[in-house]
C-alpha cells in the first residue's frame, strides 16, 4: 500500500513520525505501507510515474485531498487499484464521487468535536475554580465555518456535562476570544493559531497534523486527520466497499505535558468515546470513562 505524501508536509508533519505510522500500518494491515514522496507543486505525470515507480501493482493508494485529480486521472488509468482521496473536514462538492474502487473519506468533525468538548472539561475541571466572573470555568472553541451549529452543540454537551456549572464561548477567530486569564480550556478546530501566541498558560487541544515537538508545551492534546493518521481504517472501510463516508481524527495525548496522571488517564479513556444521537449532555460522562 502507498500513501502519496508530498515533501513539505512530510517535514512538518516529522519524516520519523512517518516512519514509525508506516510501520504501525504495516503491521495492522498485514502488508508493506510505503510513502511516495513528491513536491507539493509536482504534475500529474511525476506523481504517478512516482506511484507506479513505488509499485507497479499497488494493493491501494492513497492520496491527499490536494491531489483529487491525480488520483481521478490514476483511477482512469488503472481502475483495477484501490484508491482513496482524503477530504479532510471540506464539502465533497468539487471532488470525485465514490465508486468502490476510487474511494472519498472526510473527517468526522462531530465525533471530533464530542471528544474535544469532553477533553476540555475533564482539563478544565482539573484547574479548580477558574479567573472568570463568579469563578466560573469557561471552555472556549475557534473553530471555523465549517463547524455547524450541531457540532458547536456536541462540544458544549460533552464540555460542560464533564463540568457541570461550566460555561462554553465559541470564536470563528482568535480576535473573538475572550481574555484567556479567565478561560480554563482552549480548544483551536481549524482556526485560533494566533491565541497560541498570548497563551497565558491555558491547556490547549489543538486540531493539526504538524509534529507535536513542533508545537508548544501548552498544546496537550491534538486530533490529527492526516492520511497517516486515518490510513488504516481508510484500507479497512475501503475493503469492505464503503465508497464514502468519514472518519473520526486520531487523538494524541501528551502525558508528558501533563502533571496529573488521572487527567491523562481520563483524557484517554474520553479519546474513543464517541456521541450520542440523543440526549447528549446527560450521557457525557458515561460515554466518557468507557
Amino acid at each position: 500500500m502507498l500513501v502519496v505524501t508530498d515533501v513539505p508536509f512530510a517535514m512538518l508533519h516529522g519524516e520519523d513520525r512517518i516512519t514509525r505510522r508506516a510501520l504501525a500500518a504495516s503491521a495492522a494491515l498485514f502488508r508493506p505501507v510505503l510513502p511516495v514522496l513528491v513536491a507539493d507543486d509536482a504534475s500529474p505525470d511525476i506523481v504517478i510515474g512516482a506511484v507506479l515507480y513505488a509499485s507497479e501493482s499497488p494493493f491501494a493508494v492513497l492520496f491527499p485531498r490536494r491531489f483529487a485529480a491525480v488520483a481521478e486521472r490514476f483511477h482512469g488509468e488503472r481502475p483495477d487499484v484501490t484508491l482513496a482521496v482524503f477530504r479532510g473536514s471540506a464539502p465533497p462538492a468539487g471532488l470525485p464521487a465514490g465508486n468502490g474502487v476510487l474511494n472519498v473519506f472526510g473527517t468526522d468533525s462531530a465525533t471530533d468535536l464530542f471528544r474535544a468538548g469532553l477533553f476540555a472539561g475533564i482539563l478544565g475541571a482539573a484547574m479548580g475554580e477558574a479567573d472568570g466572573e463568579g469563578g466560573q470555568r469557561i471552555h472556549a472553541l475557534v473553530h471555523d465555518a465549517r463547524a455547524g451549529g450541531g457540532e458547536r452543540s456536541l462540544f458544549a454537551g460533552a464540555a460542560t456535562g464533564r463540568d457541570p456549572g461550566s460555561a462554553v464561548v465559541f470564536a470563528g477567530t482568535a480576535a473573538e476570544l475572550p481574555d484567556l486569564r479567565g478561560v480554563s480550556s482552549l480548544v483551536a478546530a481549524g482556526a485560533g493559531a494566533d491565541a497560541l501566541e498570548r497563551n497565558p498558560g491555558v491547556p490547549v487541544v489543538l486540531f493539526s497534523w504538524l509534529d507535536p515537538d513542533l508545537t508548544s508545551s501548552a498544546v496537550v492534546a491534538m486530533f490529527d486527520d492526516s492520511p497517516w493518521a486515518l490510513a488504516v481504517p481508510a484500507v479497512r472501510m475501503a475493503a469492505r466497499g464503503e465508497a464514502t463516508g468519514t472518519i473520526p481524527s486520531k487523538p494524541l495525548v501528551f502525558s508528558r505535558r501533563i502533571a496529573d496522571n488521572g487527567v491523562s488517564r481520563a483524557l484517554r479513556r474520553a479519546a474513543s468515546a464517541v456521541p450520542q444521537e440523543t440526549n447528549v449532555a446527560a450521557n457525557v460522562d458515561t460515554a466518557a470513562k468507557r
